[in-house]
């Protein structure tokens, strides 16, 4: 036996000895698909942990601040305006109401848009930004109305005024009136600003205080033609008495558009809101119980006229001024007779112009309506 022992551990070290490198590099290793998934799984480099993810912001972008400075020498308003991109998307900034229109915009790169009746800064650069606008302030003798955005810090600043004359800011039922260089603070809400100067005697008059009225129409005529397709054209010429600067409010009938506004011969951008509203800006007068006379027009969408008869129901604007009287004058083609009911009466002294003419006497947040009734010609 230990003969045999001796020659098996001969031959295993003979073995041994020629088992080369060669000879492996050719042998064949069976594993199970496992254990290879694991094998080349090891020599894979690990992943990174994925970074912690922050939560978003509550609000993605927003105006901060807003102040504005008024340059009376130069007829500017200059706001210098904060900005905030919190998340580094694309976004668009209300900056001020559309109506307010940009003289000029810095930096110069800044991109300007018009979105949802606002006007906007588009930007898609993270974190703070600076940015300046110039308004330009309404011709002598008109209010300038400012669309302000909101904004948590808004103010106005005054450096100077002119010699004998105070700043009164108007903004809903709020007045201030600033009698020298200073700040007044601006609503945070944003809404409509309207700078007017005064005269310091009448500035110191509280109008809420009085117990007559601030203004009165005196004198209001209205033309409106409708044609054959339902389109409607509205002219008007409303004549208003007033001993102080006032915002004189015309509520458009439902579905009207504004064409035109001139006050004393100037046009002007009044102030537009919501179902129809608007603000007139009427300014300081040069004596007291003075008049300022105003133009507009309007136009309007309705059925088509029907060949041989029909109705149509046609309104004018309301305005919470007392108003002496308003005259209107209907007019249609001129191949149909017309008749009418409604809150207005007929005139029969002008029986001689075209149309119907209609009067509304001494009312008061009223809007003079009529229900036309058209029909053809008869033959006979």
């Amino acid at each position: 036996m230990k003969p045999l022992i001796l020659l098996l551990l001969g031959t295993s070290t003979l073995l041994a000895q020629s088992i080369t490198s060669t000879t492996l590099d050719e042998s064949e290793v069976r594993i199970t698909y496992g254990e290879l998934k694991r094998l080349v799984a090891a020599t894979l480099p690990k992943e990174p942990p994925p970074p912690a993810t922050q939560p978003a912001p509550p609000i993605a972008a927003a105006l901060l601040s807003a102040v504005y400075h008024l340059d009376s020498l130069a007829s500017t308003v200059t706001a210098e305006m904060q900005v905030e991109n919190f998340d580094g998307g694309w976004h668009t900034i209300p900056l001020a109401g559309a109506a307010t229109g940009v003289l000029t915009v810095e930096p110069k790169e800044a991109r300007l848009v018009i979105a949802e009746d606002r006007l906007c800064l588009v930007t898609d650069k993270a974190g703070g930004q600076h940015v300046k606008l110039t308004f330009v302030l309404a011709t002598p003798g008109q209010g300038t109305t400012l669309h302000l955005a909101a904004s948590p810090i808004a103010s106005f600043a005054v450096k100077e005024l002119p010699e004998g004359k105070v700043l009164r800011l108007q903004h809903g039922g709020i007045s201030q009136t600033l009698t020298s260089a200073g700040l007044a603070a601006l609503p945070a809400q944003g809404g409509e600003v309207t700078l007017t100067w005064e005269d310091p005697k009448k500035a110191a008059l509280p109008s809420s205080a009085s117990l007559t009225d601030d203004a009165i129409v005196s004198m209001a005529s209205y033309t409106t033609q409708v044609v054959r397709d339902g389109s409607a054209l509205t002219e008007g010429t409303i004549t208003v008495r007033h001993d102080h600067p006032v915002r004189f409010i015309l509520q458009l009938p439902g579905g009207a558009k504004l064409l035109q506004c001139h006050v004393n011969g100037e046009p002007v951008r009044p102030s537009l809101g919501e179902a129809g509203r608007m603000e007139i800006p009427l300014d300081d007068p040069a004596t007291d119980g003075a008049e300022s006379e105003v133009k507009l027009s309007f136009t309007a969408v309705l059925a088509p006229l029907q060949s041989a008869e029909g109705e149509l129901d046609l309104a004018l604007p309301q305005t919470p001024l007392f108003a002496k009287q308003i005259d209107w004058n209907v007019q249609l083609p001129g191949t149909y007779d017309l008749s009418f009911s409604g809150n207005v009466d007929l005139i029969t002294d002008k029986s001689t112009a075209p149309g119907l003419q209609l009067r509304k006497s001494l009312c008061r947040d009223q809007q003079p309506q009529a229900r036309i009734t058209y029909r053809k010609h008869s033959a006979n």
